[in-house]
């Protein structure tokens, strides 16, 4: 969707967590972190932001992570923002181990100031999460399962902001965006649909390439590369960074060590 004349509100601006779910996993040397904004293109009016703590097995400890989407191309529907979590294993003597993301996400809201021709910026964070375990024996992570499975995705972490319009926040008063949402006093969150994204088998390799590659800059990777040589030639020969530009919308790719 477009913003102009043809946006119809009031309309919905939906953040759904779509991996990991309240599920059980195999170890993992990349562990995906997947998030979907559907009706993308008014996303950018919401100056989102996200960040995400991954508590461990003992839940007495957090690492915490910030998403930068300040470059994030929201012309994808649904635009997919992910990352991965390195080495994702069981306690140390092979039991299952629990974790959990709290994931927080930051949004703005304006509102006309009076009659003169400037706007009230507020807005705020909110916060949800998802527990998960990883076990020996259990199901490898799988995107497309997680999203078309009904059971995961109708306990899927969502936000589903109800926008009643648009202001132009071309003035860059609006922390750089051009346009800046206007959510309803009444009833700012609605009922999402966590359920709509789904992410298929050509997306999901898509997605655990561009995560491989990712990796692959480290210094130390956690996972077998090819040569910078080898990988030059490819991306020449299969076009590898355009292939993906229609359907990576942002990556951000984060060790934890």
């Amino acid at each position: 969707m477009q913003v102009g004349a043809q946006t119809t509100f009031p309309t919905t601006v939906e953040v759904d967590l779509i991996f990991p779910r309240n599920d059980t996993y195999a170890p993992s040397t990349l562990f995906p972190v997947v998030f979907a904004f559907q009706n993308a293109a008014l996303a950018p009016s919401l100056d989102p932001s996200l960040s995400f703590l991954l508590w461990d097995n003992t839940f007495d400890h957090a690492k915490d992570y910030k998403v930068n989407l300040k470059s994030t191309n929201f012309t994808t529907e649904p635009t997919f923002v992910y990352m991965f979590i390195s080495t994702l294993n069981t306690t140390a003597d092979g039991a299952p181990a629990s974790y959990s993301v709290s994931w927080e996400l930051g949004q703005h809201n304006c509102s006309h100031h009076g009659i003169l021709p400037f706007q009230n910026i507020g807005g705020g964070f909110r916060g949800t999460g998802v527990t998960f375990t990883i076990a020996n024996g259990a199901p490898e992570p799988d995107l497309v399962e997680a999203t078309t499975n009904s059971t995961l995705c109708t306990d899927a972490s969502y936000f589903a902001f109800n926008l009643t319009g648009i202001l132009d926040g071309s003035s860059g008063q609006y922390d750089g965006r051009n346009t800046c949402a206007v959510l309803s006093d009444v009833q700012p969150l609605v009922d999402g649909d966590p359920c709509a994204v789904h992410v298929d088998s050509a997306a999901a390799s898509s997605i655990s390439a561009a995560l491989t590659a990712t990796a692959c800059t480290y210094d130390n990777p956690v996972v077998s590369c090819p040569s910078k040589q080898n990988a030059a030639a490819a991306d020449t020969k299969t076009g590898f960074p355009a292939m993906l530009s229609g359907f990576v919308a942002a990556l951000v790719a984060m060790q934890l060590l």
